[in-house]
């Protein structure tokens, strides 16, 4: 595998810490200090950088040395601090989904990387994340406390338009989070909070609406986790606490992590994008929060609590052996990969 820049968002510390991935090994090049929160997009062509912070609640724009480091180049007001942002596919739409705030945004992205609001604010309740199909026609967030994926029809100008229906719903009480769409665009999958499940809806890539096809158990069920609820303490009341969710190079295995016991779990993918069986559950860092598939299918994790990332290697069943580990800041929330 060509040696890759790995971009580890420190949420608490407010830094982002800039890894080199080679050969199995984890190598420190930089750490910038931003502000606290930063979700992370990336402009790889533009090598900007994109953090949502919390205090003060807006976007940061960061320029990508050749050397690792990043220099800050502007911030920019948001109605909401940002959980989640992503680019659309030529880098000229910048859109976030607000937790806290209960706000999606959107914004025009210029060459330079400053931003301008499009539109007002779409309001839901406890926004988590935003996806975009490849063709940047379509935008779906993720409404946690309603149950829902918000489903919109992406103008040339960044103007959003509910689709008919609005919404494609989730099963109530389960607390969807984030969502992933397959190469094909024709199965996306969302992993819930509360329930341990991953759930796959059927995609229309011309009509962009969504239809939910099935859902399966993504969680260990012999570690003694109940089903939690909004407002509950995960850990205090041994509660489950999905985080995040990915898929192999091959689309054939769905990856799914699970905070209080410090798990991620393997399920089989179909070549039609079903869903099967879970294949591994495997014990990873502490409370691991973000975590992505590098090309050559080892996943590299982020705890929130252990100030740690670690690299898994995967067997033919997805089960995780850590071949790596490398010290970064408190709150390790996002990683981004150059």
């Amino acid at each position: 595998m060509e040696p890759l820049l790995a971009l580890i968002a420190n949420a608490k510390d407010g830094t982002i810490t800039t890894l080199r991935v080679a050969d199995g090994s984890l190598t420190a090049v930089a750490t910038t200090a931003v502000a606290p929160g930063l979700p992370l997009a990336v402009d790889r062509d533009r090598r900007l950088v994109f953090a949502g912070t919390s205090d003060p609640t807006g976007v940061s724009v960061l320029r990508l040395a050749d050397d690792g480091t990043l220099e800050p180049l502007a911030s920019y007001p948001a109605h909401g601090a940002p959980v989640y942002l992503t680019l659309s596919s030529d880098g000229g739409l910048l859109f976030s989904a607000s937790y806290h705030d209960h706000v999606a945004e959107v914004w025009q992205v210029s060459a330079e990387g400053g931003l301008t609001p499009v539109g007002e604010p779409i309001r839901r309740q406890n926004m988590h994340s935003v996806l975009l199909s490849p063709d940047d026609r379509f935008a779906y967030f993720i409404s946690l406390r309603e149950n829902l994926v918000a489903q919109f029809a992406v103008g040339p100008d960044g103007g959003l338009a509910p689709l008919d229906p609005p919404t494609a719903p989730a099963p109530e009480g389960s607390g969807p989070r984030h969502l992933i769409l397959d190469a094909a665009a024709t199965s996306l999958y969302v992993n819930t909070e509360y329930s341990g499940e991953a759930v796959r809806y059927r995609r229309d890539p011309e009509t962009g609406t969504l239809d939910v096809a099935e859902r399966v158990t993504n969680i260990p069920t012999d570690r003694g986790l109940s089903h939690s609820r909004f407002g509950a303490d995960p850990r205090a009341e041994d509660l489950i606490w999905g985080s995040d969710l990915r898929l192999s190079t091959d689309g054939r295995r769905l990856y799914s992590a699970e905070r209080t016991r410090g798990t991620i779990s393997a399920v089989e993918v179909a070549a039609d994008g079903t869903l099967g069986r879970a294949t591994a559950h495997s014990d990873v860092v502490a409370q691991p929060r973000h975590f992505v598939v590098l090309p050559d299918d080892t996943l590299l994790v982020a705890s929130e609590i252990d100030r740690v990332v670690a690299l898994y290697r995967p067997d033919a069943d997805g089960a995780l052996t850590e071949i790596a580990r490398h010290p970064v800041g408190l709150g390790a929330n996002w990683i981004e990969i150059l």
